[in-house]
Order: C-alpha cells, then sequence, then structure tokens
C-alpha cells in the first residue's frame, strides 16, 4: 500500500510538477549553490539569507554535478514521495487519513511542487514522529534528525530547538542524562544547531531585518495552516469568520493533546513559531510549518486516541477529516492552476534575453525590481549590466544595503535605465502600491523604448493567485510609430 500510494502520488507530482516555472525565491537558492564554491556558501553566503544551509549544500551537489535547473522541482517532489511513503508505512493514522494527508496542500504542492528548503521538512517531520517514542532509549537518531530540521529554515530550527528542550528535560526528569547515549545526543544537536547559527546570523549590512512586531501576520498564517483559502476561490474571508473556523476545527485535536499529555509541547510549539512570525516578516507558505506541527501532535497523541471515549475518537476523526478533505480539494485546485496558468516569467524572459545577446554579443541588459533575477539560472552567468557593475558574477540577488541595485521596482530606477541608454530593459510587474505599468510604459515611450514582451506570471496559494511574477521587456523602439503606440 505504502509504495502504490507514493507511486500515485509521484505520479501526480510528474504531472503537475513539469508545468512548474520557478519563481525568484527557487531561482535564489540555485544561484546561490551554482555561483559559490561550498565554503563560501556556508561560511558567508547564507548570512545575507536569513536562513542556515542544509537544503543549499543539496542544491550545490546537484548543480555542481551537473543537474539542470530545469528539475528543480524534482528535487523536492522526490523529498514529498519519500515522506509519503513513510506516512503510509508508518503513521499510525487510518489509512483513509493517510492518504489524505500526503495528498494534502503542503504535502502535494506547495512543499513539493514549489521547490524550497521546506520540502526537507515534509520528510524530517514526520520521521521526528516516528522516532518520538524512542528518544530516550534511543536518543542519538531523534538527535540526528532534529539537528537536520535544525538546519534547514529558521522556522524548522525553532521546531527542532522547542523539540530537543522537551527531551532535554526528560531526560533531567527521568535521571537518563548522565547516559553517555545521552549526552552523545545532546552534543550532535548543540553542533547542528551551532552550525545554522553560524550559517544564519544575519550580517551587519544585510538590506532586510524585522519588519516591527505585528501579531495580525501570526494570526494569519495560523488561519491559513489550517482553514485559509475558504470559501474556495477568495483570500477575502473575513478575520473573525477564519479565526471561529480554525478553533472550531482544532479544539477536538486540542482536547486529545490534553489527554495524551502533549499539549504543552505542541503548544510551545506553535507558539514559537507564531511569537516569531509575529515579530519578523513571514509570508504566507510560512504557515505550512504549523500544519506540518499539527501532523506531528496527531502522530505523537494518536495512541490515546485508540485507547479514549468512543466520542472524542468521532470528533478528533470527524475535524480532521474535514481539514484534510478541504486541503486535499484545495491541492485540486492548484494543481489545475499549475497546469493551465504561468507560474513565474522567468524561464520564457531568459529565453528573448537570450536571443538577443545571441543576435548583439555587446547588447547590455538592466533589471528592474529583484524578482527579474528569476530569468539568471536559465543564463550562464550574470547579464545585467547594472548590477555588481556588470560582473559575471554573481549572478543572484545579494541582499547587501551597500550594493545600489534597488531590489524595488521603483520608476526611479527605471528611469536611471532608461537615461543608461541599456538595449534591453527586464522589469518586474510586481509594482508597488500606487502605480501601474501605464506610468512604466509612458517613461519608456517618452525614452524611445517600447515594450517588446509581455510575460505574464504570478504565484499560486491553494485556490488564488497571490504574487505578481510577470516581467515586461523594454527593448529600443523600431520606428516613432512604435514609440506612440
Amino acid at each position: 500500500m505504502a509504495a502504490i500510494g507514493a507511486v500515485g502520488l509521484a505520479a501526480a507530482l510528474i504531472a503537475v510538477g513539469s508545468h512548474h516555472e520557478a519563481w525568484f525565491d527557487e531561482a535564489q537558492a540555485w544561484l546561490l549553490a551554482r555561483d559559490s564554491t561550498l565554503t563560501e556558501l556556508l561560511r558567508e553566503r547564507l548570512h545575507y539569507e536569513g536562513s542556515p544551509g542544509l537544503w543549499h549544500a543539496v542544491l550545490w551537489l546537484a548543480s555542481h554535478a551537473g543537474y539542470p535547473f530545469a528539475a528543480l522541482w524534482l528535487i523536492s517532489s522526490a523529498i514529498a514521495v519519500s515522506s509519503a511513503f513513510l506516512i503510509l508505512r508508518a503513521a499510525p493514522f487510518p489509512v483513509w487519513l493517510r492518504f489524505g494527508i500526503i495528498g494534502s496542500y503542503f504535502f502535494a504542492y506547495q512543499y513539493s511542487v514549489v521547490a524550497r528548503s521546506y520540502a526537507l521538512d515534509l520528510l524530517l517531520v514526520p520521521l521526528a514522529a516516528c522516532l518520538f517514542p524512542q528518544r530516550a532509549t534511543r536518543p542519538l537518531p531523534y538527535a540526528i534528525v532534529l539537528g537536520l530540521l535544525a538546519n534547514t529554515n529558521t522556522h524548522s530550527f525553532l521546531v527542532a530547538g522547542t523539540l530537543c528542550a522537551e527531551t532535554l528535560l526528560l531526560g533531567l526528569r527521568a535521571g537518563t542524562w548522565r547516559q553517555p547515549a545521552f549526552l552523545s545526543s545532546m552534543v550532535v544537536f548543540a553542533l547542528c544547531a551551532l552550525s545554522a547559527i553560524l550559517q544564519a546570523w544575519p550580517a551587519p549590512d544585510v538590506s532586510f531585518g524585522a519588519a516591527g512586531i505585528h501579531f495580525d501576520r501570526a494570526d494569519r498564517l495560523l488561519s491559513e495552516a489550517f482553514v485559509g483559502g475558504v470559501p474556495f476561490g477568495t483570500l477575502d474571508v473575513p478575520v473573525l469568520v477564519q479565526r471561529l473556523a480554525t478553533l472550531l476545527i482544532l479544539l477536538p485535536s486540542l482536547v486529545l493533546f490534553h489527554r495524551a499529555g502533549t499539549f504543552i509541547l505542541v503548544g510551545a510549539l506553535i507558539l514559537s513559531l507564531m511569537v516569531f512570525s509575529a515579530v519578523q516578516h513571514a509570508n504566507l507558505w510560512h504557515s505550512g510549518i504549523l500544519f506540518l506541527v499539527w501532523i506531528f501532535g496527531l502522530w505523537i497523541s494518536w495512541p490515546t486516541l485508540n485507547a479514549g471515549s468512543r466520542t472524542l475518537r468521532r470528533l478528533v476523526l470527524a475535524s480532521v477529516a474535514g481539514l484534510v478533505l478541504l486541503q486535499d480539494v484545495q491541492t485540486a485546485a492548484a494543481w489545475i492552476r499549475e497546469v493551465r496558468e504561468p507560474y513565474s516569467s522567468g524561464r520564457e524572459a531568459a529565453a528573448l534575453v537570450r536571443a538577443a545577446r545571441e543576435r548583439d554579443s555587446a547588447a547590455r541588459v538592466a533589471a528592474i525590481g529583484f524578482k527579474a533575477f528569476s530569468i539568471q539560472p536559465w543564463l550562464p552567468r550574470n547579464v545585467f549590466a547594472n548590477y555588481v557593475g556588470g560582473a559575471s558574477n554573481p549572478a543572484f540577488y545579494l541582499w547587501d544595503r551597500r550594493q545600489r541595485f534597488s531590489p524595488r521596482v521603483e520608476l526611479v530606477s527605471f528611469r536611471a535605465a532608461l537615461a543608461g541608454g541599456y538595449d534591453l530593459i527586464v522589469l518586474s510587474t510586481d509594482l508597488p502600491p500606487g502605480l501601474d505599468l501605464d506610468a512604466y510604459r509612458a517613461a519608456g515611450s517618452e525614452k524611445g523604448y517600447c515594450v517588446t514582451a509581455n510575460i505574464p506570471g504570478h504565484l499560486i496559494w491553494k485556490t488564488d493567485r497571490v504574487e505578481d511574477d510577470g516581467i515586461l521587456l523594454f527593448q529600443r523602439c523600431r520606428s516613432a510609430h512604435d514609440a506612440d503606440g
């Protein structure tokens, strides 16, 4: 059954993933790996990304082994399929629930088709749940998994740290902390955690940072992890409705956690993630870590449900079934959009830039906005003459406030590029609030530039679109009539 389910998911991911166009975040991780030595990557580059480098190390191995960027989604999908096999084989849930989980939105789309570091969470969090009951008798394997989890991303670092703290308290209470195996496991995790901190600690000149304390971000992530996207086709659900729906659907699980003695642990995991989201910038996709924590809590608490009251069992199964059904429908909606609609404009824009450079090797190309860098993995080196002085390396975007290139799609930056006389301008269509593309077209026309390509793209979130990821290509107009048009 496990093999059949994993093969079925693999087939679905291949069918959908083959249509996926990688956007900036996927491209950035690949470029960091491709254009760096392993030492540079882990000791220097990641300080400007704010993330430990396990995923980047995987991509470093792939890119330096000649693996094609076009198949990046296969790496994350393979990890998701491995996780599916583990869940189908080892999870304590009913068969229908195991299949429902592997078909849920974060497992079957957001963390699998979209190739990000969170793909590793799909495997490591269930693996930690599988090893959780033996953490006192076999602490080293559990510590190794937590150490890997800590090096996946900053959110997973919090999860791993909380789980390790629980294991440490368990050892102190049980008096097993003096045993060599326990001490070794703590040393292993401490070294892994230290490695993650040393890699991800922000550089003093990094150009992003805390976005202020906003608890509404944490509130939204909690809703998006479970009921966000209701009703189908819109993200504009009243906040109060989302809060109530989230509370109702989680209430039976919370009762289960209380009876299983896991409430404090799961609560600490969720609280740490929500506080971090409130004080740091958070995006919708971070909500998937909360979903995985919920799966972890169910996994380690399920034996209590099997031995508990029939009423609680029915309530938990009903709430879980409703949530999984919702997620599976959202997976299907995202799959349909992925097949029908462009996710990113990077590949098509790169082909046009490559063709222009083949016609004229001296053609100078400028980028406006950091999302324009999604074209770079499709080209052998940096092609933007207005970035790092036109040097061939790096091709990734360096989040360093000392550099002159602005990550934002500012009209003043576009006018500067027009004045610079570049042959081709690659403009991200992810515009600041209050501006529209007509202002950029008009500015280009004033300087004799025309739009030669309008390449659409948008990020998919469940049943809807969220961020614009299109590109406009500007070139010198061939005639005055073109400029007027």
